[in-house]
């Protein structure tokens, strides 16, 4: 099913809202609940150091949000997925390589990342923490394509092997 296919089934679809009771506010995305972390990917040899927690937002059905943390002087894994992300960074300073191109991120830098563009996050200091908001459409691109990182990522001990033949 193309996108132009699935907007036109999703518009011609009506839910009720979800009960006010399911919104859920943060005053900062520190204070959401991380304490069970959803993907964790260390690997010292090639400077891999990360955490990925979901922000609980139950009612969301089309739209996820995680909490990234890279450890500093680390990065996440080279990797690419069927969903879109946008990146807010949080705290600390760092850099996104997009494509091969690399971008500094500073507090309150917004990047964003089409489907399938090989992407990473590099944490340039070496004593803080870098946080980055990650918004996607994860919950739109797994209802019709599946579940990606119960797939690939979370399988495979965090190697992308869709992002295999990128890596430098």
């Amino acid at each position: 099913m193309d996108l132009q296919s699935l907007l036109t089934s999703i518009g011609n679809t009506r839910s009720n809202p979800p009960d006010s009771a399911t919104y859920t506010w943060y005053p900062t995305a520190a204070e959401s609940d991380r304490s069970q972390p959803h993907y964790v990917n260390k690997d010292v040899k090639l400077g891999i150091d990360f955490q990925v927690s979901k922000l609980p937002f139950e009612a969301l059905q089309v739209m996820d949000a995680r909490l990234v943390t890279i450890a500093p002087g680390s990065c996440n894994e080279k990797h690419r997925h069927s969903h879109e992300a946008i990146f807010v960074l949080l705290s600390g300073q760092g850099e996104i390589i997009i494509d091969h191109q690399a971008m500094p991120l500073e507090l309150g830098c917004v990047a964003s990342v089409p489907r399938w563009v090989v992407h990473q996050c590099r944490n340039t200091s070496s004593e803080a923490p870098l946080m980055l908001l990650a918004i996607t459409d994860f919950g739109l691109t797994s209802a019709v394509l599946g579940n990606y990182d119960a797939k690939t990522r979370l399988k495979a001990g965090g190697v992308d092997a869709f992002a295999a033949e990128d890596r430098d």
